[in-house]
Order: structure tokens, then sequence, then C-alpha cells
């Protein structure tokens, strides 16, 4: 199980604007890297439009996943997590969110209005240490 996933500092700030330039809606986008024992690296973090456009919830544009997902593997990478804001609360999944990561064996990062989390599901949602490089 992943315990940590490492960002750099330039796709943390990516994320945080994609939380700003969003609002009123949820933004959302994969994160693209390595798994290495117990910690993900995240190489790039892609935003991908949310075909939702809701307040409340995102879902990942099919296409855009697909695309993301082929140029990750074309040079060795992989899918190791989506991102997603929650423009008007707290870092911490929702019940869609919850119900949605039992399906989900990725890291799942939310941007909130108090910071930066990281979530993954093992017979129940885990908190994941974010490490900024």
């Amino acid at each position: 199980m992943i315990n940590e996933i490492r960002i750099s500092r330039l796709d943390i700030g990516m994320i945080q604007q994609e939380l700003e330039s969003n609002k009123p809606y949820e933004a959302c986008g994969v994160l693209t890297g390595t798994i290495n024992g117990s910690t993900a690296l995240v190489e790039k973090a892609l935003p991908v439009t949310n075909v939702n456009r809701t307040r409340a919830s995102f879902e990942l544009d099919p296409k855009q996943f697909y695309n993301a997902w082929n140029e990750a593997e074309k040079i060795g990478s992989e899918i190791v997590g989506v991102y997603h804001t929650h423009p008007a609360s707290s870092a911490v999944p929702s019940l869609w969110d919850r119900m949605t990561m039992e399906n989900d064996l990725m890291v799942w990062v939310i941007a909130g209005v108090d910071g930066m989390r990281a979530y993954i599901w093992d017979n129940g949602i885990k908190p994941v240490k974010i490490n900024e490089y």
C-alpha cells in the first residue's frame, strides 16, 4: 500500500491554481509517475477536464484520461493518482469521493480551502503523507 506521495513544488502550485481558477466548480486531473515500494513519485500533474462541471463532484474526461495514461506508458510511467479540488470545503473525501474510492487503487489528492491532503482506499480510507520536492 502506498503511504507517501512525493509531488514537486511546481505541481502543488499548479493544483492550487486549478482550485482558484475553476471556482466555484471542482477541477480535476491525473498524477503520472512511478511507484517504488510504498512511495508514489509524481513526475507530472496533468489537468483533465471535469465533464461534470459541478460544485460538488468531478468526472475525468475519459478521452483525456486515456491520452494521459497512454503518454505516461510511452515513457515508462503510469498514472499513480488523481487530484481534484474542493473549492468551498476542506480537503477531506466527500461521501461521493468515499464511494468512488472503494473501486480505485490510486492515490487521491484533494486540494481544499484548508490545504492539500492525500488518501488511498485500503479497507477504508487511509491518509497518505504528501512530501514536496
